[in-house]
């Protein structure tokens, strides 16, 4: 194991979040999710696997609510049957316990494109014996490391940071907006190289490619893909708060700023998902105005989506030269990507994939033994029909709980809306383009936030109220514990 410089600001910040507590520790995290080029620490011994800053950082996270007692309670709370977290930590255990009984079972049962990487970072491009390997260990170290963000930042929201949490991702949005526009600087001005700091991870690195004289935004990320589908987490996040007037200014803005970024970074990914994200936001917005109760935001989103963007994308097409270019760029991201030498490949790995999940008699082959190019085709080749039924299980209860009518903090549930529909942004481009089934810590910190929000028991007044009518020896024990989490 070797630190990269990187590593050692990474764990200055670890321990700094210990010592300060739950808000300086969310802050870091949401920041520190950005840098997915990035690498804390190389593992050479496992096949070149790159720890990333914010993986590093869930360590310290979980050590510093486990030494604060209220937070401890109200992280095994979040995981308390029927809730989401519940579903969830069984989904991830199932996962982890595949990943090492599985490839053993079925080893050279069927053909596998392999999730290990080589010492240079590079994935098989052959397809071999399905057998166990070291992206087994990696993808499960993973795997356990998204459950335990879901489970402190689902604790923190019902302890009341919800709205700080909300601020963190809103401002970490504004970030990833400037690194796109550092990225788009440094090609034009020929130095690329200067991003070099935060591309040091042991992957293959495509961040100076353009289609269509338009260059691929990457930003702190290794591939176009990436960033499309992490903007369009923000995106989803920042626009929703906007529209149900939560934190408004400053979530319009980041809105504003982070959209055009999705549409110029070229990803398929990006469009396809969009697309789907902002017809779910229409059907919002037009829900709201039939029903209520409906506000300015939500008839100005509406106006524009139908009626200004059709609009432009008109007098887009009585310009020839701005029409052609933009035409070229959809054809060559939409229309031509499955005939294009990276479509037919993601093809072979979905149809590979999909026939080692027939021929496991549907149990899968186990946690980071196959391949694919799509989160669903991942979930039934890795972790079976099982698994993939507890995924499903714990989303259902996740969308539920945004759709249950709940009395008290109008704000808090909002934010926990907002959540929701980032964490189904993400689902919806790992479903298009996702390589495994580890969704990411962007992803657990969304999820998490919607699942502490949505928890029948996270209004304040409920809990000041539950707290008044406690025993004088209960509330005493209560204040005594309060400054622990309350004055970070």
């Amino acid at each position: 194991m070797s630190i990269e410089p990187i590593g050692f600001i990474v764990l200055l910040l670890g321990l700094l979040s210990m010592v300060n507590g739950a808000r300086f520790a969310i802050t870091t995290l949401c920041l520190s999710t950005l840098f997915g080029a990035a690498a804390a620490l190389q593992l050479p011994a496992l096949g070149g696997s790159s720890i990333q800053p914010s993986h590093l950082l869930v360590l310290f996270l979980v050590v510093a609510a486990l030494l604060r007692p209220a937070q401890t309670q109200a992280m095994l709370a979040s995981m308390a049957y029927p809730g989401p977290g519940f579903w969830f930590a069984a989904y991830i255990l199932f996962s982890v316990a595949s990943s090492f009984f599985l490839p053993r079972i079925f080893a050279g049962a069927t053909l596998v494109y392999s999730s290990a990487r080589d010492s240079t970072g590079m994935m098989s491009t052959v397809a071999a014996p399905l057998s166990p390997g070291s992206s087994n260990l990696s993808q499960s170290v993973y795997l356990l490391g998204d459950l335990a963000c879901f489970v402190v930042v689902s604790a923190l929201a019902r302890l009341g940071y919800a709205r700080f949490i909300a601020k963190q991702l809103i401002v970490a949005s504004l970030v990833c907006f400037a690194f796109a526009l550092i990225d788009m600087a440094t090609f034009m001005i020929g130095e690329s190289q200067l991003l070099d700091v935060i591309r040091n991870a042991n992957y293959t690195m495509h961040t100076a490619e353009a289609i269509n004289g338009f260059k691929r935004i990457v930003g702190p990320f290794p591939e176009a893909s990436i960033y499309g589908a992490v903007a369009l987490a923000y995106f989803s996040f920042t626009l929703l708060l906007w529209l149900e007037r939560v934190q408004s200014r400053i979530a319009g803005l980041a809105t504003i700023l982070i959209g055009p970024t999705i549409v110029l970074c070229t990803s398929t990914t990006a469009y396809v998902a969009g697309l789907f994200v902002l017809s779910m936001l229409v059907l919002f917005c037009l829900k709201r105005v039939i029903s209520g109760p409906a506000t300015a935001p939500h008839a100005t989103f509406l106006v524009i989506t139908l009626f200004l963007i059709p609009c432009a994308i008109t007098a887009l097409s009585l310009m020839p030269d701005a029409w052609d270019s933009i035409a070229g760029l959809v054809n060559t991201t939409v229309s031509d990507k499955l005939q294009s030498q990276s479509g037919e490949e993601r093809t072979a790995w979905n149809t590979l994939a999909l026939i080692a999940f027939i021929d496991t008699a549907t149990f899968g082959a186990g946690l980071g033994t196959v391949r694919a190019s799509s989160f669903i085709a991942a979930l039934l080749s890795n972790v079976g029909l099982t698994g993939t039924l507890l995924f499903a299980a714990f989303l259902y209860s996740l969308v539920r709980a945004s759709g249950r009518h709940v009395s008290g903090d109008r704000e808090t549930h909002a934010i926990g809306n907002a959540a929701v529909m980032a964490s189904i942004a993400q689902i919806t481009s790992a479903a298009i383009s996702g390589s495994g089934t580890d969704l990411g810590l962007l992803f657990s910190t969304s999820a998490g936030l919607a699942a502490g929000c949505l928890a029948t028991n996270t209004s304040p007044r409920r809990a000041t109220r539950s707290l008044a009518n406690r025993t004088p020896l209960e509330t005493s024990t209560s204040l005594m514990r309060a400054p622990m989490f309350s004055t970070r």
